[in-house]
């Protein structure tokens, strides 16, 4: 069969051309997938390293509201402060009812909803019980034993700040959940700018077969600014 020779020509000149199209499609393809791996490993170092962050802050403010669903129904919203090592105060409601506390060193004071006035309580760290844990210490939420699931799943903001956005279904280290509840889902927003932990929407089933389980809201701001919390001034 008879081939032009312009066909010929441009047959040969087409050949480099598909060649180096082909090369060039196969560098895409490899370069996605070299990024989608650097990725996936930057996304976990990233929430390891907001954690760590979070953890390591010497202050901090926040807000907590925790429900617990079932027979037994409980519902607190609180805001606070806390001070490394051993100090925090805290304000809202728990069941319906104004609480108020402030610790300081080994000693907390709990302010009486019915006559105002600051009961001692020495020698009791109300952060370190079970009693009012995530009310008192939020950062106790965030005590993992290993995160078997983590996604990024996106990036919103918060209070006006860019996060990132991940879905996890970690194992706790928390003897209060372990023992109450199990199938834990936490989705986390990370501050972008200096990888901090900003908000969490915790939730959980119960470990048996009861009905019922547990939301907790959590909102983290102001990390390492100069926060005051002193002895309540009239305590008895």
């Amino acid at each position: 069969m008879f081939t032009p020779r312009w066909l010929f020509l441009n047959r040969r000149r087409l050949m480099p051309l598909a060649a180096a199209a082909g090369v060039i499609l196969l560098l895409v393809v490899i370069g996605k997938t070299l990024l989608f791996s650097t990725n996936s490993i930057d996304e976990a170092k990233t929430l390891e390293t907001a954690i760590d962050n979070t953890f390591a802050s010497k202050s901090f403010r926040f807000m907590v509201e925790s429900k617990l669903l079932g027979e037994n129904e409980f519902y607190s919203k609180v805001e606070g402060e806390r001070v490394l090592p051993d100090k925090v105060h805290i304000k809202g409601t728990v069941l319906k009812t104004p609480v108020e506390f402030t610790q300081v060193e080994n000693n907390t004071y709990m302010k009486d909803p019915f006559s105002g006035k600051w009961i001692t309580l020495k020698d009791m760290k109300m952060s370190q019980t079970e009693l009012f844990v995530s009310e008192l210490n939020p950062l106790a939420n965030f005590n993992f034993k290993d995160i078997p699931e983590q996604a990024l799943v996106g990036e919103e903001r918060v209070d006006g700040d860019n996060c990132l956005v991940y879905e996890l279904k970690p194992n706790v280290e928390n003897v209060f959940l372990e023992e109450q509840f199990d199938d834990f889902y936490y989705k986390v927003w990370v501050d972008k700018n200096d990888l901090t932990i900003r908000q969490a929407i915790i939730r959980a089933n119960k470990a048996d077969s009861t009905p019922g389980g547990l939301e907790i809201l959590i909102k983290l701001w102001d990390y390492n600014r100069e926060l005051k919390i002193d002895v309540p001034v009239t305590t008895k």
